[in-house]
């Protein structure tokens, strides 16, 4: 059974980077709520149900990796977390392992992020 929309909370303080992923998702196979910072997305995720996080793991106040453990504590490892950064160097790869995070690389590819939210939603 396919269940649609997903619902998406998104975290990115670059509102560009907002703009881009709203018409990334906006076909209505997502519910995308997104938030400029940390704090708004625990509150966010704390107000409502969503299936997925995408997070930026650089934002002011709380960032990706403290939304993402915050997450993990309240919903388990299942939970997809996504986080969005231009780091690949092995301190950030360790600690999206120790999360079981996933890790979108930036610049992101928007063509592609339906997708790999359907994979990750899939599993």
């Amino acid at each position: 059974m396919i269940k649609a929309p997903w619902r998406v909370l998104a975290a990115d303080d670059d509102p560009t980077a907002g703009l881009l992923m709203r018409a990334a998702l906006g076909d209505g196979e997502f519910a995308l709520t997104l938030v400029d910072n940390g704090s708004d997305a625990l509150a966010e995720f704390r107000r409502s149900p969503f299936d997925i996080a995408l997070l930026d793991v650089e934002m002011p106040g709380l960032d990706g990796f403290e939304v993402g453990a915050a997450i993990r504590q309240t919903h388990g490892a299942g939970f997809p977390v996504v986080l969005v950064t231009g780091r690949s160097d092995p301190e950030f790869l360790a600690r999206a392992g120790q999360l079981s995070a996933s890790h979108l690389a930036k610049p992101v590819d928007w063509g592609s992020l339906a997708g790999l939210l359907r994979s990750l939603l899939a599993r």
